[in-house]
């Protein structure tokens, strides 16, 4: 006689167990008693919503979840099929950044460094790009059981993340003060980060007459914006902020805090040029460390999130389980530049 899979769900009201978790646990349990085998069937996800009186999305969590473990997968038109019977599953780790760059790479390098062998993490792109962003997310994590993302800053990123489950999300880098209260993380807190640097070393500020931040005034800087502006209001020395250097007006007395490194490079040259030295005659200080800012213009001093850190933490949690607000340290390298 034909089994029917669906007498081998069992569902208890009375439990403190969601009921979408006891859905998964009685198709493990099949699979490891030997009653469920590859290639078998899932009853239909209206019927079990009819059977045990739920509604369909609690049905659809539990697949879902079987689904991101590996165990089940879909056949448009058709149904739910077991596609493997490996019940004592790793984790599957959706990680969603916002661009390929040597900072991700690096951050992506200490996250890998400090997760356990067997774990699998899958690496995405959203490129700032509001509908790829939400249709990475909405397309992409049924696959997966924890996620990692770099959020984009927008009106609609809370109610997109909101579909994922929070006890498995966790949010890195950006977003410090518009997601902090509504998901955990490793935040980096860019407003404060240079605001305190700039604070704590007027041995290095107090060297010059005049302060450029020389910055696009974009979303993704205006934290960094807002920290400049914040110390603007505490020092007597003149500062402004610049979307280009006019390099025909640089002069002893000056430092700029560069965001791009195109623009850091024309000016690294035009000091050379000018026979300016950096540290002494005009101060450079560049967002972001890269191994080129160690040999242009005879090293060049930077400030950047600690990524070592920030990857050592999310890690962390992955392996713990635990959920919290982190606020990731920055580090400043000195090449004497500023």
């Amino acid at each position: 006689m034909k089994k029917d899979l669906l007498d081998l769900i069992t569902v208890d009201d009375s439990l403190a167990v969601p009921v979408y978790k006891q859905i998964v646990q009685s198709i493990i349990k099949g699979i490891n008693d030997g009653l469920i085998l590859q290639n078998d069937k899932l009853p239909s996800v209206n019927g079990v919503a009819e059977r045990f009186s739920l509604a369909r999305g609690s049905v659809f969590s539990a697949y879902n979840e079987l689904r991101a473990s590996g165990l089940v997968d879909s056949i448009p038109g058709k149904g739910y099929f077991i596609t493997s019977l490996q019940t004592q599953h790793s984790q599957k780790i959706f990680l969603l950044f916002n661009s390929f760059s040597s900072d991700n790479e690096s951050l992506y390098s200490s996250i890998v460094s400090h997760l356990p062998a067997g774990s699998k993490l899958d690496i995405f792109f959203h490129h700032q790009d509001e509908v790829l962003f939400e249709n990475l997310i909405r397309e992409k994590t049924s696959y997966y059981n924890s996620f990692v993302i770099m959020p984009q800053i927008h009106d609609n990123t809370v109610s997109v993340l909101s579909t994922l489950d929070p006890k498995q999300l966790l949010l890195l880098d950006g977003g410090y003060k518009e997601y902090k209260k509504h998901f955990s993380g490793v935040y980096q807190n860019y407003e404060k980060d240079l605001m305190s640097f700039l604070s704590h070393h007027p041995d290095l500020t107090h060297k010059y007459k005049r302060l450029f931040l020389v910055v696009a005034d974009l979303p993704d800087f205006k934290d960094i914006i807002a920290g400049f502006k914040r110390y603007s209001k505490t020092t007597t020395i003149k500062t402004a902020i610049i979307d280009k250097v006019d390099t025909t007006a640089i002069r002893k007395g000056d430092a700029f805090i560069v965001i791009n490194d195109q623009e850091l490079v024309q000016l690294a040259n035009c000091l050379m040029a000018s026979h300016l030295l950096t540290g002494r005659d005009v101060g450079l200080l560049s967002y972001q460390e890269t191994a080129l800012k160690g040999a242009v213009a005879g090293g060049i001093s930077t400030i950047s999130p600690d990524y070592a850190a920030m990857g050592k933490s999310v890690a962390g949690m992955l392996i713990s389980g635990d959920r919290e607000v982190i606020e990731n340290p920055c580090k400043v390298t000195d090449r004497q530049s500023f």
